[in-house]
């Protein structure tokens, strides 16, 4: 029987004293931290150019959350890669809270996947709360434009049918992926056709030199739906849009399963930031997000009305986006470039 060793017992003791003093200190220091935030201005990096939807929807957010944190929020723009280029110059500021970064949410996931240049892991990235869910509408401006997305499957699944053309806003886009999902779902082929934009993309559909796209319910896509300069064949998501109430959605499809796809900039803090402090960053971010005014600007501008979401779930779901994307890049084969 082995001898009982009282100096490795004080070794492992003494060991196991300092990892609890070491835990009990840094959890001190994080409540610390959360007791004196904010102790600064609060910088939101806006990963592209101002004026775009992710611009306006930070500057909506700043005004009220710098009432409510006590400090000035300023916004600072840095355009490029899809919003790579802010987000890893993001990334070597502090992880206190005092710098968040503002994202689409597929650009903070698929830029790893698709760009050599971004060198940044989206774990590394949590999300706080979405900013805006502008719904993803499939449009042309055909004279024969079909009823509804399973007229339009069953028109490509004819014998003889013609390949239908997609425009989108580059590899990996959430039009792109959409596209990609809705071809693999309905066992059917069609063009992918790159643009810079969506204006573009809409100047192309208007002048029929492209069949069909999946782009963003903005404002100015809603007018052309209501003037007949475009036809909403089907909304891209589970459920129907209520400025577009007579347009079937895609989650009505006898084909199409779980096909649901937004357009969503949502603002993002370090993971590395001590929980307390991202929980009081929540909780004042919601406070404006769910609140009247801005909701009320949200859907003046096309937007679907924000949901409420806890910490919890704001994590689930940018878990539930990352692994759909990265299931659906494998699907297509996608690399960075």
């Amino acid at each position: 029987m082995p001898r009982f060793s009282f100096a490795l017992l004080s070794y492992w003791l003494d060991r196991l004293g300092r990892a609890a003093l070491f835990a009990a200190a840094c959890m001190a220091m994080a409540n610390a931290a959360a007791d004196t935030f904010p102790s600064q201005n609060i910088v939101i990096k806006v990963g592209y150019p101002a004026g775009g939807g992710g611009d306006v929807a930070a500057r909506q957010l700043s005004g009220q959350l710098q009432h409510i944190l006590g400090k000035p929020v300023v916004i600072e723009n840095q355009g490029g890669a899809g919003g790579s280029v802010a987000t890893m110059t993001y990334l070597r500021q502090p992880a206190d809270g005092h710098y968040l970064v503002v994202l689409t949410g597929n650009d903070a996931v698929m830029n790893p996947i698709v760009s050599a240049s971004a060198k940044y892991r989206p774990d590394e990235l949590r999300l706080l709360h979405p900013l805006i869910f502008s719904d993803l509408v499939l449009v042309t401006a055909r004279d024969d434009a079909p009823g509804n997305i399973d007229e339009l499957i069953a028109r490509m699944k004819a014998p003889g049918a013609a390949e239908y053309s997609f425009g989108n806003w580059g590899i990996g886009s959430t039009p792109h992926l959409a596209a990609a999902d809705f071809r693999a779902q309905a066992g059917i082929q069609s063009l992918d056709v790159p643009y810079k934009g969506i204006s573009p993309i809409v100047q192309d559909l208007i002048g029929k030199g492209l069949d069909y796209a999946f782009i963003p319910l903005i404002s100015s896509v809603l007018d052309m739906i209501r003037s007949g300069r475009l036809k909403a064949v089907s909304m891209a998501t589970a459920g129907r849009n209520p400025l577009l109430p007579d347009v079937p959605a895609a989650g009505e499809s006898k084909v199409l399963k779980a096909f649901d796809y937004k357009v969503w900039p949502g603002i993002f803090v370090n993971a590395k930031t001590p929980q307390p402090v991202v929980e009081t960053l929540h909780a004042a971010i919601s406070s404006v997000v769910n609140g009247e005014r801005y909701q009320k600007w949200s859907v003046e501008t096309g937007n679907r009305p924000m949901t409420p979401m806890t910490l919890a779930q704001a994590d689930a779901f940018y878990q539930d986006e990352l692994a759909r994307n990265q299931r659906l890049a494998a699907m297509m084969k996608l690399s960075p470039q």
